[in-house]
């Protein structure tokens, strides 16, 4: 590591949460930049400078800006040595958990988004019902398993975390998932842990 981490991020970024999450776990002390989404922050010419595409979140690190967190993820493993893959082989299964892991939990996403944003409600069966069948797959994966791969944290279990953090806001019953809220509880008594909103704030801090 040769400079310090900013993350420019917003507190109600499940994507952005990843990495302040990561940086929290590893023990790695980093910047934070709040990004008003509401107005429009992430759109100006400024922002648009080190995302390409408007969105949190960023990490900056020296002269690199990177977007996308399974992207980012990978990124800071390979700096840190935390929570990436042993060798080739288990990074590429990591890489195989964070497709698949976008794939069938984006709609519990989803459900918050129409929630809490006042998206449209007419879509809610169909998202509702595509959670409930990835939520189903990801606790039958949890039977016996500590965590996501390899018996350690991972970036797979602190991409997959946020949006099962936030359940409660998805309006999902977590009580059916009981490997998810079991390998949640243990994310949560991770060392130096914080919750969503807590470690990312509505303005500028040093975290």
């Amino acid at each position: 590591m040769t400079a310090a981490f900013t993350l420019h991020g917003n507190s109600n970024s499940q994507p952005a949460f990843r990495i302040a999450l990561f940086l929290r776990l590893a023990g790695i002390p980093f910047t934070y930049r709040h990004v008003d989404l509401r107005s429009g922050q992430q759109k100006t010419p400024g922002y648009l400078a080190i995302n390409r595409f408007g969105r949190v979140p960023t990490l900056v690190h020296g002269d690199l800006a990177l977007s996308e967190s399974n992207v980012i993820l990978p990124y800071l493993a390979e700096q840190t040595g935390k929570f990436g893959g042993r060798d080739a082989v288990e990074k590429l299964r990591l890489a195989e958990w964070l497709s698949w892991l976008a794939d069938v939990l984006l709609p519990v996403q989803r459900a918050r988004a129409v929630r809490k944003f006042n998206g449209d409600a007419n879509a809610l069966p169909w998202i509702d019902a595509s959670a409930a069948s990835g939520l189903a797959l990801f606790d039958q994966h949890l039977a016996g398993h500590d965590f996501i791969e390899g018996g350690r944290v991972t970036i797979a279990d602190i991409f997959a975390f946020p949006w099962i953090d936030l359940l409660e806001e998805s309006a999902v019953d977590a009580a059916k998932y009981p490997n998810i809220q079991a390998w949640a509880a243990r994310m949560r008594a991770l060392p130096g842990f914080k919750p969503q909103y807590e470690l990312m704030p509505t303005q500028d801090a040093d975290c």
